[in-house]
């Protein structure tokens, strides 16, 4: 600090360029300020472990899709709406592990042609099935449901692999691709199969299930 002639105090300011103290960024001068005086951007605390709301997301529709899927194998007839409420399910977790992959730059067309084959194989299967229909009561009743339960549960596993390869870090990323693979594997199947389905309930002779 300074006098001049005319009594005015002039203060001389001295900065840092980088290099002067630890830790800097390129590029970040210090003006007579330590670099603990930095402004720190806090975690979100939406993000707890590499986890995130989407998981949670992920969690509950797992648990819905099996127990909508074991609530239509245990009974014998159901409305036709709810034939379809699985498969949207199903299709809701395989995206969110889909936008997942998309950030970590994966291809995009490895899932649509995985999701194209799931659709093809399910139509097949649920072109195939036996299908009885009431249109008075418009009420259904598929066979052959077994099949349909074991495709159900690979969203709970890949769902379980995509939180594990989470915790895990950079090492799980392999675990998490194969998981979101498997999921939209499982989702083209159940919708595949659903629209099959779809498409022969206008068609079907009229049974009375209501006997």
């Amino acid at each position: 600090m300074t006098t001049g002639r005319c009594g005015i105090t002039r203060v001389a300011t001295r900065c840092s360029f980088p290099g002067s103290f630890p830790g800097l960024l390129p590029g970040e001068a210090s003006c007579g300020r330590h670099p603990s005086h930095r402004k720190v951007v806090p975690q979100s605390p939406l993000v707890i472990l590499h986890l995130n709301l989407l998981h949670l997301v992920l969690v509950l529709g797992a648990m819905a899709s099996v127990h909508l899927v074991l609530r239509e194998i245990r009974r014998h007839t159901m409305r036709r709406w709810k034939l379809f409420v699985p498969p949207v399910v199903a299709v809701a977790v395989a995206m969110i592990l889909v936008l997942f992959q998309l950030a970590a730059k994966q291809p995009a067309w490895w899932f649509a042609a995985l999701f194209a084959l799931g659709l093809a194989v399910g139509a097949l299967r649920g072109a195939t099935v036996l299908l009885d229909v009431d249109h008075t009561w418009r009420l259904v009743r598929p066979t052959s449901r077994r099949a349909l339960l074991w495709v159900s549960l690979v969203i709970p596993v890949a769902v379980g692999l995509e939180i594990g390869g989470a915790l895990a870090g950079p090492p799980g990323n392999i675990w998490r691709l194969v998981a979101t693979l498997a999921a939209v594997l499982a989702a083209g199947l159940l919708a595949g199969r659903a629209l099959a389905l779809a498409f022969r309930l206008w068609r079907a002779p009229h049974v009375d299930l209501r006997r």
